[in-house]
């Protein structure tokens, strides 16, 4: 039900662009939401996707009429960075996170949030942007000074990736999680089982479904990969497999 809510919204959005000539925009998405609007094919051709900065994890999905290329797009009309400074206090995202909800502001208005000793950065709709600046003038027991930056001034975090290869007989769900976690055939096939593996940001319980490249896995306290690309085929027909492994 909630992904038929999120694709009729959608649907919504990308109709008013078409008819009207304009941007229109979800909220900010959960990278599994965004997975879901990126396999409908009508929609993901006009859709744009930003989170405010590169490979921001929560990102809004824009719809851009035919005249407006995504090199011709910016982001900054409609999503907001904020600077926050917090004298004598190393704020975590829980305490950003949690003064910008007790100032009433919804999770699905806010993007991502970084923080770094006694800074944190984050990104928002700008629609709540007003409200914040005024507002939010204490995080946690301590006062915050709260300054409104360009998109691109946000510092982004460097993600930490590694490309692990080897040889798969198939490109089945279990043959690939085993490979890339190092882990033995039996036990990627219980972690699958048991509930602990998603496949495209939805639990995946069958150890057969077969994974194409662009395809993303994750396995509870293990970590997340995607399967980046495949290879040709070894002497004992196995195919060469690249995925990239999130740190």
């Amino acid at each position: 039900m909630r992904d038929q809510d999120l694709i009729r919204r959608a649907e919504d959005l990308w109709q008013r662009s078409a008819a009207q000539g304009i941007v229109t925009h979800t909220n900010f998405l959960t990278p599994a939401e965004q997975y879901t609007l990126k396999t409908i094919p009508h929609l993901s051709s006009s859709l744009y996707s930003s989170g405010g900065g590169a490979d921001c994890e929560r990102q809004a999905a824009f719809f851009l009429p035919e005249y407006l290329s995504p090199a011709d797009f910016d982001p900054q009309d409609y999503l907001t960075a904020f600077h926050v400074l917090c004298r004598f206090a190393q704020p975590v995202h829980r305490d950003i996170l949690g003064s910008l909800l007790g100032l009433g502001i919804a999770r699905w208005s806010l993007g991502d949030i970084y923080t770094q000793g006694e800074e944190a950065w984050f990104f928002c709709l700008s629609t709540v942007a007003d409200h914040i600046a005024r507002e939010l003038t204490h995080v946690g027991r301590g006062g915050a000074k709260v300054t409104e930056i360009p998109l691109v001034h946000v510092p982004m975090p460097e993600r930490q990736r590694e490309l692990v290869s080897f040889t798969a007989s198939s490109l089945r769900l279990d043959v690939l999680l085993a490979g890339t976690f190092r882990l033995s055939r039996d036990k990627a096939a219980e972690a699958i089982a048991t509930g602990l593996v998603s496949l495209n940001y939805a639990i995946c319980q069958k150890p057969a479904t077969l994974l194409a490249p662009g395809d993303v896995f994750s396995l509870r306290g293990h970590g997340k990969a995607h399967l980046a690309e495949l290879g040709g085929k070894s002497r004992k027909d196995r195919t060469f497999v690249t995925v990239e492994k999130y740190l």
